[in-house]
């Protein structure tokens, strides 16, 4: 943690948008070379060189609306995804066809979201009902053949639309992991996405599924409603910020913050369906 104790403790408070260019590490893989000999040196500059990605990766995660920024200790969060960082710099293996940022970012993100389970902050009664949701998601397009209309969705589970877009409120904090969880291709094997590219041993079962996986995630963003397809699009691709897609779409950030809720859930009930089917298929 000395490489990025001094000077890179956050306030507590919201952590705001870097506007500066990081600029690039001039002969970058003769450090990488170093550090592999196990250069301290070498490694520290290496961490040192990649600790914006924390505040990068911590400023999307702690902005989400609907997250309580009171209870958040963003110096616990901070550590937490620098451990991550120092983590993916021990384990990276340069000689690989893999950017390091590519590497990393799931590994500090992960790092984060166990220190956000750790301080139980998404209470299991709301955790319950999320499982809920996603579920009557699941159902319901499987048996529609297409997205779920909210009357639909709140007449299956005996809500008010009111509720239900209540509900949605509340498990936004619950999409925090979203499309970077990690994705559990068979009862031994649970990686990241970025674990999944670093691994030298892919066995044919896990490039099918894996390919599966891409094929059926690609077709569900297809399938998504329009608004919810485009924020998926501008938040996961073009790297925008939940305000700044309402700019776009003419809505409040709430309502963006609603239409990636539903979006995840629904991808996450699809995700879950060929989990099922790929777990039966192992017996």
């Amino acid at each position: 943690m000395d490489a990025v104790a001094s000077g890179e403790r956050m306030n507590k408070k919201t952590p705001k948008k870097s506007s500066s260019r990081i600029q690039p590490m001039p002969n970058e893989a003769e450090v990488w070379t170093r550090v592999k000999k196990g250069d301290a040196e070498a490694r520290h500059k290496m961490i040192k060189q990649y600790v914006y990605l924390v505040k990068y990766v911590l400023n999307r995660l702690v902005t989400h609306p609907h997250l309580d920024q009171d209870v958040l200790d963003f110096d616990d969060l901070f550590s937490a995804g620098s451990i991550g960082l120092i983590n993916a710099v021990d384990k990276f293996d340069p000689a690989r066809e893999v950017k390091f940022i590519t590497y990393a970012i799931p590994r500090i993100r992960g790092a984060i979201i166990d220190e956000l389970r750790a301080i139980d902050w998404l209470p299991r009664s709301l955790r319950q009902k999320v499982n809920k949701l996603q579920n009557t998601y699941a159902q319901l397009e499987n048996q529609l053949l297409r997205p779920a209309k909210d009357e639909e969705v709140s007449s299956h589970m005996g809500l008010t639309l009111d509720d239900l877009r209540d509900l949605l409120a509340s498990a936004s904090r619950s999409v925090v992991l979203s499309l970077d969880e990690e994705l559990r291709l068979s009862d031994e094997s649970r990686t990241t996405r970025g674990d999944q590219a670093m691994r030298p041993d892919h066995t044919s079962r896990d490039l099918l599924a894996r390919e599966e996986m891409i094929e059926i995630l690609k077709s569900s963003i297809q399938g998504l409603p329009e608004k919810e397809r485009l924020v998926v699009a501008m938040y996961y691709y073009d790297d925008m910020t939940f305000k700044e897609i309402g700019k776009v779409l003419s809505v409040t950030e709430s309502r963006v913050c609603q239409l990636h809720t539903k979006a995840m859930t629904r991808l996450r009930a699809r995700l879950k369906d060929m989990e099922n089917d790929f777990a039966r298929n192992l017996h």
